[in-house]
Protein backbone atom coordinates (compact mmCIF):
# COMPACT_ATOMS: atom_id res chain seq x y z
CA UNK A 1 0.00 0.00 0.00
CA UNK A 2 0.80 3.75 -0.84
CA UNK A 3 2.98 4.74 2.37
CA UNK A 4 0.49 8.30 2.20
CA UNK A 5 -2.50 6.42 1.86
CA UNK A 6 -1.60 3.87 4.93
CA UNK A 7 -0.85 7.19 6.53
CA UNK A 8 -4.30 8.53 6.12
CA UNK A 9 -6.12 5.10 7.14
CA UNK A 10 -4.20 4.87 10.65
CA UNK A 11 -5.98 8.12 11.97
CA UNK A 12 -9.14 6.10 12.22
CA UNK A 13 -8.73 3.04 14.99
CA UNK A 14 -9.87 0.48 13.15
CA UNK A 15 -7.49 0.85 11.02
CA UNK A 16 -5.24 0.69 13.24
CA UNK A 17 -6.23 -2.83 14.85
CA UNK A 18 -6.47 -4.08 11.43
CA UNK A 19 -2.73 -3.38 10.49
CA UNK A 20 -1.42 -3.27 14.05
CA UNK A 21 -0.16 0.02 13.27
CA UNK A 22 0.05 3.60 14.56
CA UNK A 23 1.18 6.95 13.21
CA UNK A 24 3.77 9.02 15.67
CA UNK A 25 4.20 12.82 15.29
CA UNK A 26 6.70 15.49 16.12
CA UNK A 27 10.66 14.74 15.40
CA UNK A 28 11.49 14.65 19.00
CA UNK A 29 9.09 11.71 19.67
CA UNK A 30 10.19 10.14 16.27
CA UNK A 31 13.76 10.08 16.42
CA UNK A 32 13.52 8.69 19.70
CA UNK A 33 11.52 5.48 18.28
CA UNK A 34 13.01 2.28 19.50
CA UNK A 35 14.22 0.20 16.47
CA UNK A 36 12.30 -2.20 16.50
CA UNK A 37 9.10 -0.72 16.88
CA UNK A 38 9.29 1.63 13.83
CA UNK A 39 8.25 0.57 10.35
CA UNK A 40 9.52 3.78 8.41
CA UNK A 41 9.67 7.44 8.69
CA UNK A 42 8.86 10.48 6.34
CA UNK A 43 10.00 13.48 6.02
CA UNK A 44 9.03 16.83 4.74
CA UNK A 45 12.00 16.94 2.49
CA UNK A 46 10.55 13.46 0.78
CA UNK A 47 7.21 13.83 -0.01
CA UNK A 48 6.99 18.31 -0.08
CA UNK A 49 5.46 20.65 2.45
CA UNK A 50 2.06 20.38 0.71
CA UNK A 51 1.46 16.82 0.98
CA UNK A 52 3.10 16.67 3.96
CA UNK A 53 0.70 19.03 5.94
CA UNK A 54 -2.23 16.84 4.44
CA UNK A 55 -1.27 14.09 6.46
CA UNK A 56 -0.29 15.85 9.71
CA UNK A 57 -2.70 16.12 12.08
CA UNK A 58 -0.65 18.74 13.97
CA UNK A 59 -2.06 22.48 13.41
CA UNK A 60 2.28 23.47 12.68
CA UNK A 61 3.65 20.55 11.07
CA UNK A 62 7.05 19.51 11.83
CA UNK A 63 9.14 17.44 9.82
CA UNK A 64 8.96 14.37 10.28
CA UNK A 65 6.14 11.64 10.83
CA UNK A 66 6.66 7.61 11.49
CA UNK A 67 4.63 4.99 11.06
CA UNK A 68 5.42 2.04 14.30
CA UNK A 69 4.24 -1.17 14.65
CA UNK A 70 1.48 -1.63 18.13
CA UNK A 71 3.43 -3.73 21.04
CA UNK A 72 1.84 -6.62 21.72
CA UNK A 73 0.21 -7.21 24.86
CA UNK A 74 2.76 -9.71 27.63
CA UNK A 75 1.50 -11.11 30.44
CA UNK A 76 1.52 -8.81 33.82
CA UNK A 77 4.71 -9.01 36.00
CA UNK A 78 4.28 -5.88 38.06
CA UNK A 79 3.08 -6.12 41.51
CA UNK A 80 1.65 -3.00 40.68
CA UNK A 81 -0.43 -2.47 37.77
CA UNK A 82 -2.73 0.66 36.69
CA UNK A 83 -5.85 0.59 36.04
CA UNK A 84 -7.72 2.53 33.68
CA UNK A 85 -11.54 2.07 33.63
CA UNK A 86 -12.73 3.83 30.85
CA UNK A 87 -10.93 6.91 30.94
CA UNK A 88 -12.15 8.63 27.81
CA UNK A 89 -9.72 11.81 27.39
CA UNK A 90 -6.70 10.94 25.12
CA UNK A 91 -5.13 13.63 26.82
CA UNK A 92 -5.76 11.83 30.21
CA UNK A 93 -4.85 8.37 28.90
CA UNK A 94 -1.80 9.75 27.70
CA UNK A 95 -0.95 11.81 30.77
CA UNK A 96 -1.21 8.68 32.86
CA UNK A 97 0.90 6.51 30.99
CA UNK A 98 3.57 9.33 31.06
CA UNK A 99 3.68 8.83 35.02
CA UNK A 100 3.49 5.63 35.10
CA UNK A 101 6.61 5.29 32.83
CA UNK A 102 8.09 8.35 34.65
CA UNK A 103 7.72 5.76 38.41
CA UNK A 104 9.37 3.00 36.21
CA UNK A 105 6.16 0.66 36.36
CA UNK A 106 5.47 -1.55 33.93
CA UNK A 107 2.13 -3.18 33.26
CA UNK A 108 -1.44 -1.25 32.35
CA UNK A 109 -4.55 -2.40 31.93
CA UNK A 110 -7.11 -0.34 29.47
CA UNK A 111 -10.97 -1.30 30.18
CA UNK A 112 -13.09 -1.50 27.60
CA UNK A 113 -14.37 1.59 26.77
CA UNK A 114 -11.12 4.04 27.89
CA UNK A 115 -9.54 6.02 25.20
CA UNK A 116 -7.14 4.24 22.51
CA UNK A 117 -3.66 4.97 23.68
CA UNK A 118 -2.13 4.82 20.28
CA UNK A 119 -4.44 7.74 19.13
CA UNK A 120 -2.13 11.18 18.05
CA UNK A 121 -3.52 13.09 21.58
CA UNK A 122 -3.01 10.20 23.69
CA UNK A 123 1.41 9.33 21.93
CA UNK A 124 2.07 13.24 22.26
CA UNK A 125 0.40 13.24 26.14
CA UNK A 126 2.29 10.47 26.70
CA UNK A 127 5.76 11.37 25.37
CA UNK A 128 6.90 8.26 24.01
CA UNK A 129 5.57 6.24 26.70
CA UNK A 130 3.65 3.86 24.78
CA UNK A 131 6.99 2.34 23.90
CA UNK A 132 8.41 1.34 27.37
CA UNK A 133 4.89 -0.34 28.88
CA UNK A 134 3.10 -3.66 28.94
CA UNK A 135 -0.15 -2.06 27.24
CA UNK A 136 -3.60 -4.73 27.77
CA UNK A 137 -6.84 -4.03 26.66
CA UNK A 138 -9.58 -5.79 28.62
CA UNK A 139 -13.38 -6.23 28.92
CA UNK A 140 -14.53 -5.51 32.88
CA UNK A 141 -15.23 -9.41 32.83
CA UNK A 142 -11.69 -10.44 32.07
CA UNK A 143 -10.15 -7.98 34.57
CA UNK A 144 -12.39 -8.97 37.12
CA UNK A 145 -11.08 -12.48 36.89
CA UNK A 146 -7.45 -11.23 37.57
CA UNK A 147 -5.64 -12.23 40.63
CA UNK A 148 -4.64 -8.87 41.90
CA UNK A 149 -6.16 -6.78 45.17
CA UNK A 150 -8.39 -4.52 43.61
CA UNK A 151 -8.02 -0.91 44.97
CA UNK A 152 -10.10 2.25 43.42
CA UNK A 153 -9.97 5.53 43.73
CA UNK A 154 -12.98 7.16 44.61
CA UNK A 155 -13.75 10.03 46.32
CA UNK A 156 -14.94 8.79 49.58
CA UNK A 157 -12.25 5.66 51.13
CA UNK A 158 -9.11 5.73 53.33
CA UNK A 159 -7.19 8.45 52.61
CA UNK A 160 -4.38 7.74 50.84
CA UNK A 161 -1.98 8.61 53.16
CA UNK A 162 -2.35 6.18 55.41
CA UNK A 163 -3.83 2.78 53.42
CA UNK A 164 -1.13 0.31 52.88
CA UNK A 165 -0.90 -1.28 49.18
CA UNK A 166 -0.96 -4.82 49.55
CA UNK A 167 0.37 -5.67 46.40
CA UNK A 168 0.07 -7.30 43.66
CA UNK A 169 -2.32 -4.50 43.47
CA UNK A 170 -4.62 -3.09 40.59
CA UNK A 171 -4.53 0.54 41.54
CA UNK A 172 -8.00 1.71 39.48
CA UNK A 173 -8.75 5.28 38.17
CA UNK A 174 -12.13 5.71 36.48
CA UNK A 175 -14.01 7.56 34.13
CA UNK A 176 -13.45 11.37 34.44
CA UNK A 177 -17.55 11.61 34.79
CA UNK A 178 -18.59 8.46 36.70
CA UNK A 179 -15.96 7.61 38.22
CA UNK A 180 -14.98 3.44 38.63
CA UNK A 181 -18.02 1.51 37.61
CA UNK A 182 -19.89 -0.10 40.48
CA UNK A 183 -19.34 -3.83 39.42
CA UNK A 184 -15.55 -2.92 40.12
CA UNK A 185 -15.97 -0.84 43.38
CA UNK A 186 -17.95 -3.43 45.14
CA UNK A 187 -14.77 -5.92 44.92
CA UNK A 188 -12.09 -2.93 45.52
CA UNK A 189 -10.85 -1.21 48.81
CA UNK A 190 -11.35 2.10 48.12
CA UNK A 191 -8.48 5.51 48.49
CA UNK A 192 -9.13 8.84 48.39
CA UNK A 193 -7.19 11.87 48.10
CA UNK A 194 -8.00 14.82 50.80
CA UNK A 195 -8.45 18.00 49.18
CA UNK A 196 -9.93 21.29 49.73
CA UNK A 197 -11.13 24.40 47.68
CA UNK A 198 -12.42 22.20 44.88
CA UNK A 199 -15.06 19.84 44.05
CA UNK A 200 -12.40 17.35 42.84
CA UNK A 201 -8.60 16.59 40.72
CA UNK A 202 -8.24 15.85 37.33
CA UNK A 203 -7.94 11.90 36.44
CA UNK A 204 -4.31 12.39 35.54
CA UNK A 205 -3.10 14.68 38.48
CA UNK A 206 -5.03 11.94 41.31
CA UNK A 207 -3.42 9.19 39.08
CA UNK A 208 0.07 10.79 39.38
CA UNK A 209 -0.07 11.30 43.15
CA UNK A 210 -0.88 8.30 43.87
CA UNK A 211 1.09 6.46 41.40
CA UNK A 212 4.46 8.27 42.80
CA UNK A 213 2.92 7.01 46.47
CA UNK A 214 2.50 3.48 45.89
CA UNK A 215 5.20 2.79 43.20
Amino acid sequence: MNKIKLLNKLKLKKYRDEFGLFVVEGDKLVDEIPKNFLEFVLTIEEIGEREFKKISSLTTPQKKIAVCKIPKSQPLTSDLVIVLDRIQDPNNVGAILRSTSAADLNDVILIEGSADPFNQKSIRASMGSIFHLNLIEMTEEEFLKTNLNFVAAHITGIDYRNFEMNKPAALILGNEGGGVSEKILTVSKKITIPIKNVESLNVNAAAAILIFKYA
